[in-house]
Order: structure tokens, then sequence, then C-alpha cells
């Protein structure tokens, strides 16, 4: 079977309200110091704006398949560069427990060593992983360590002929939109012939906001006693 995770909604464990410390600073520094000037050039529009293009750029990738692009004549979104990850998250409170997978700020999730390991374990070198450090509000660093987590594959299996009328809608050009209660994440159908041996990914038309996990690892989560953000049995075809 196939399960999907849409984005936690409101803030708690699942969701430490907060920010990426120094993030933009760092991209905004190696655009203006380091970034050779055939690069720079792709993101200057003569404008001005060739910084925060390019800011906005590297914050996507992490939430974006390679190669593809937000609009048709937008620049491809190449791989993450080294300079690129965040390093540090400061919460705007302290907390005394997070889930095994987290939301960050600007749609990015992040997970403990646990899951890191299972996910490495049932489909290795196929995501990518940026070791981050959780800020507390009094400046401590949360005891767990946890990973920026680059989901690596995408697919082309929802099937909105075999969903159930009302669940899904046209976006436009831009793929499917869905409502994220059970009942309508539950009546949306995927298909296991195009999907395949594939333990987690996300789908082109439903971009981040559902997240997919095989039957494997979601056993693998829950025999690990894992605690991960609100996910649903979803049809198979």
């Amino acid at each position: 079977m196939v399960w999907g995770m849409t984005l936690p909604s409101s803030f708690g464990e699942f969701w430490p309200e907060g920010e990426f410390a120094g993030w933009y600073d760092s991209l905004k520094a190696y655009y203006r110091e380091q970034m050779p000037e055939e690069q720079k050039a792709l993101f200057d529009d003569g404008n001005g704006n060739g910084t925060g293009n390019y800011m906005y750029y590297a914050g996507e990738k992490f939430i974006r398949e390679v190669g593809t692009s937000v609009r048709p004549d937008d620049l491809p979104f190449s791989p993450i560069e080294p300079q690129e990850p965040p390093k540090s998250y400061t919460t705007v409170k302290s907390y005394a427990s997070l889930g095994s997978l987290i939301k960050l700020a600007d749609r990015i999730l992040a997970v403990d060593d646990a899951l890191k390991a299972i996910i490495e374990r049932l489909e290795p070198g196929v995501h990518q992983f940026f070791p981050i450090d959780l800020l507390m509000r009094r400046g401590e660093v949360f005891p767990k360590a946890y990973h920026v987590l680059f989901i690596g594959q995408y697919r082309d299996s929802f099937s909105p002929e075999n969903s159930k009328e009302g669940s899904w809608r046209k976006n436009g050009d831009y793929g499917y939109l869905f409502e994220e209660s059970k009942k309508d994440v539950t009546a949306l159908a995927f298909s296991k012939s195009i999907f395949g041996g594939s333990h987690l990914w996300r789908e082109r038309g439903l971009w981040e906001w559902l997240t997919c996990f095989s039957d494997e690892l979601e056993a693998e989560i829950v025999a690990a006693g894992l605690r991960i953000p609100k996910h649903y049995r979803m049809k198979e075809v």
C-alpha cells in the first residue's frame, strides 16, 4: 500500500516555530563575494534583484525536483551546492520533544538520526541529508541530531481517474490541488506500476504538499516507535 503525509499545518512537535539562523545572510554573501561572474549573470535581471533571485532559487532547491522549474521560462533547479544548506534553525520557544520528521520554515523537512538510518537502508544513495542544529530560545542546542531532508525521487503515479471525485481539482498548468483532510487524502489513488518499489517520494503533480511512503517504510517507522506527522493510507491501483 501507499501512505500520504501532508505538511503540518500548526506549530508544535512536528513544526517548531522558528527561522533559519544566518542562512539568508550566508547565501547573500556567497552571491556577492564568491559566486563566479558567469553564474551570477544567470540571476541578474538588470534591476538589482540578483541577490534576492539567487536566495529564492537556492531555498527552493530543497523542495523541488532537480532539473525542473516553477515556471517554464525559469532557470531549472540544479543539485544542491555545498554552500547552500542551512546550518542552524532557531525556534521561538524551547521544546521538550520533537517528532522524528519535522517541518521547518519554507516547507523544508528535517529528520532525526533514527529515521535517516531507516531511509538510507531502504533506499541507499537516493535522498540527501544535511546536518542542522536546532537552537532553542535560550541558545541551547536541542539534544537530538537532525538533518535537512532532500527527497531525491519524484513520480507521476497519481491517478485522478481512480481517485474519488471531489478529492482533487486541476490547478491550471501546475498539477493538482487536494484537500488535506483524512477523508480526501485517503480518496487519492496511485498507480503501483509507476511508483513501483519506491519507499519515499513525491508526486510531480502534487508538489511538496504531499509526501508518499511505502508500506515497508511506514512499517519500519512504526516498529521503531518513531513519531511523524499525520499520514494516511491511500488507494493503490
